[in-house]
């Protein structure tokens, strides 16, 4: 047997550990994840041969796998593994591990695949409509990753919206460093304003969030929504920030919240009409 993935610790660090087994494979896991795109068979015989070799442990090779099989439509099988390297990662835990004391840094590349793997399972869970399991994952994974270098945080303003957690988000958002207000986690405060029917602040909220994100604010009076494909003249190897593209995509990842809301497209343009100024004095 190839072993199971365990954690050491040295000083103040823990590091997370494969087992050896997996060296002879790594060269052969890059071209496989560097070809999983395009050849998405060739690759995935590859990751189904490293899988087996490696005694079903291997974290990276398990979420690429994954990928593959949920993109071609093979859903179960794809979910399968995302909660089996979950379960494989939190039983390398050792029982004196304390989350908020103890840290795992993105910066030692042996600890990447066990924080993949939880950001992987907290996608999983919102998936399955999960909510309150994915909010207690993303709340173990910034314990362990204060930095969040796998951006769990962006995640957590559409559980709390689902769950109708409209005042323990809004306790949440306010908690989040002002430099660190993501696209997602300002307009949801501004629809967890609508929805607890504080409208004067909700306003407020949305023209600084409209201030922010101005495309965003457009997409949510849009009654068509396309992908604005014509953006950008040259690739884009991400979706740029600020940009048209971007707000496509989070308004498409959190449509059913946003077309659920009969009234608020209204609403915003209530707001758009007021003289400016008019929401910073008046308060309930």
């Amino acid at each position: 047997m190839a072993g199971l993935p365990y954690f050491t610790k040295q000083n103040d660090t823990w590091i997370f550990h494969q087992p050896s087994v997996l060296i002879s494979y790594h060269q052969e896991l890059l071209y496989a994840m560097d070809i999983m795109h395009t050849r998405l068979l060739t690759a995935e015989r590859i990751f189904r041969k490293i899988i087996t070799a490696c005694g079903h442990n291997h974290i990276d090779a398990l979420l690429s796998l994954a990928v593959i099989l949920n993109r071609t439509g093979r859903h179960i099988e794809g979910n399968a593994l995302i909660h089996r390297a979950h379960l494989i990662c939190m039983e390398a835990l050792p029982g004196n591990f304390i989350p908020g004391t103890d840290a795992i840094y993105w910066s030692i590349l042996e600890n990447r695949p066990f924080l993949r793997a939880m950001h992987a399972v907290i996608a999983e869970y919102i998936r399955e409509k999960q909510y309150e399991r994915a909010l207690e994952k993303i709340d173990f994974l910034l314990k362990v990753n204060q930095p969040d270098d796998t951006r769990a945080a962006v995640l957590a303003p559409v559980c709390y919206m689902h769950l109708q957690q409209y005042r323990e988000y809004l306790a949440w958002y306010e908690q989040q460093p002002v430099e660190n207000h993501t696209l997602e986690q300002i307009f949801f405060s501004f629809l967890a304003l609508y929805k607890l029917g504080l409208t004067v602040q909700a306003g407020e909220r949305f023209l600084e969030a409209r201030q922010a994100y101005p495309h965003m604010a457009a997409e949510l009076l849009k009654s068509s929504h396309q992908f604005p494909a014509d953006e950008f003249s040259a690739y884009q190897a991400q979706i740029p920030p600020g940009s048209r593209q971007e707000a496509f995509v989070c308004w498409l990842a959190a449509k059913d919240l946003w077309q659920q809301e009969k009234g608020l497209k209204k609403f915003i343009r209530t707001i758009l009409k007021e003289p400016a100024g008019y929401f910073r004095s008046e308060r309930i």
